[in-house]
């Protein structure tokens, strides 16, 4: 039998066993590596023939007796520990497998706890910039905030805007869409003149969901889903009605100002949306501001 060797000198193998797996996980393999790893070289078939020979005990006392590294055409017990836990890791996050092969689809996007964006833009209506969706020059320059690295903006066509008073569209693949409306309202200069948050939403409702892919657009009560809450908030004199409604989840601001009824609608297409973006959604909808 072979003798043990001193208990210092099998300190310091495992010791650096552990330090080889820590630098194998941390450190990303690639195919070619990985590759070459895996291919055997001529020159090593009859080290392996003998140590096919050779017991399990046998073979891990020769190669400590002789201290040779390991072969270059096999993959060592070091480096064959570090990729079982590379792969094993890879397992446990396939979004990160994923993303070396061209990224996650949409429905594949994982979500975490909603939490809200610090980086914001001002998006402000200018009828300079968007005359071919307005429907008229004394359209207020409306604006609101949303985040600026995950929120672009989508195309608007002309028939949107004049026939469904959509001016604009945004869009985060990963917590929502948002759209906004520009309709007259003749006769109204408030959106009290019309009367209760539930008499006024009666007025636009068919207007929410419309511009969705599911299009809610003519279909009694619209998209926009059971009434959760309301609330009624004034900003610089301009009365805003708020609305949180649910399946889908849409949250709504609306106000009216000079005849012209200006609606900002963001919705969550599905509760993994919404348990993203959430914070975000809420905070573009209480961004809205109409200039009086």
């Amino acid at each position: 039998s072979h003798a043990r060797p001193h208990s210092n000198r099998r300190g310091r193998a495992t010791k650096t066993t552990m330090i080889t797996m820590h630098a194998l996980v941390g450190t990303p393999v690639t195919l070619a590596s990985t590759r070459r790893a895996l291919t055997p070289r001529r020159g090593a078939t009859e080290g392996r023939r003998a140590a096919r020979r050779l017991s399990a005990p046998e073979a891990a006392s020769s190669a400590k007796e002789s201290g040779r590294p390991d072969d270059d055409g096999t993959i060592g017990r070091r480096e064959g520990i570090g990729l079982a836990a590379l792969a094993a890791a890879s397992l446990a996050n396939p979004r990160s497998a994923r993303a070396a092969y061209g990224g996650a689809t949409l429905g594949d996007v994982d979500v975490g706890p909603s939490v809200a964006s610090t980086e914001l833009s001002l998006y402000k209506r200018s009828f300079r910039e968007r005359f071919e969706t307005s429907i008229s020059s004394g359209t207020h320059d409306y604006s609101f905030k949303y985040p600026k690295d995950s929120w672009k903006p989508d195309i608007v066509s002309l028939n949107d805007g004049k026939l469904y008073g959509v001016d604009l569209r945004f869009s985060s693949p990963s917590e929502g869409k948002l759209c906004t409306h520009v309709l007259p309202f003749v006769d109204k200069d408030s959106l009290k003149d019309v009367g209760s948050p539930a008499a006024a939403l009666d007025r636009f409702v068919e207007l929410i969901g419309a511009f969705w892919d599911e299009n809610g657009f003519g279909v009694p009560g619209g998209n926009a889903g059971v009434v959760k809450s309301t609330e009624t908030v004034a900003k610089d004199g301009v009365v805003y009605y708020q609305y949180e409604l649910d399946k889908p989840h849409n949250l709504i601001s609306a106000a009216v100002t000079d005849g012209q009824l200006y609606v900002i609608n963001a919705s969550a297409a599905n509760e993994r949306q919404w348990a993203a973006g959430e914070a975000n959604l809420r905070n573009i909808v209480d961004s809205f501001y109409v200039p009086p």
